[in-house]
């Protein structure tokens, strides 16, 4: 059987964490938030490398007890590439998810989450940025059309069958 290192990717907000602790938990998998691991006195462009490469270490520890870990991290095409590689050169399968919503979606108040000011700017040069919709994704996932639990019960669905297809 395979192991599987799942990026859950896409702008604040649109519930990369929640969705991958959820996820985690439905997959019996290891889950890790690509947050944990950044440099918190550096802008995230100072520290991109330092925190992939700790994500690459916790994702490989957590695969040596477990068949998949779920990482919530928002990707550039950089960090696809790197992750990747370092995955793949290890023999493990590799999923990557961009996980969209709108900003009116997002910012909702019955969403039970606020933003700073700060948040709000970034939120929407994410998604004036795609990534919402990486190109290298492997599975665009909306998760702001149904309620929360319907939407892990789809991303469950959907990530098992390409866990799945990799195998063969």
């Amino acid at each position: 059987m395979a192991k599987h290192a799942i990026f859950l990717s896409g702008p604040i907000g649109t519930g990369k964490t929640t969705l991958g602790r959820a996820l985690a938990e439905r997959l019996a998998a290891g889950f890790i938030d690509g947050d944990d691991h950044s440099a918190p006195d550096s802008p995230w462009y100072c520290s991109i490398l330092q925190t992939s490469r700790s994500i690459v270490q916790a994702g490989m520890a957590t695969l040596h007890n477990r068949d998949a870990v779920v990482i919530a991290y928002p990707l550039r095409c950089s960090n696809w590439i790197y992750f990747r590689r370092k995955f793949g050169d290890a023999g493990m399968a590799t999923l990557f998810v961009s996980l969209r919503a709108s900003y009116t979606s997002i910012i909702d108040q019955q969403r039970g989450r606020d933003f700073s000011d700060a948040e709000h700017e970034r939120i929407q040069i994410m998604i004036s940025e795609g990534y919402g919709a990486r190109p290298f994704s492997d599975l665009v996932f909306d998760t702001d059309r149904k309620s929360f639990p319907a939407t892990l019960t789809q991303l469950e669905y959907e990530a098992r069958r390409l866990m799945d297809s990799q195998k063969q």
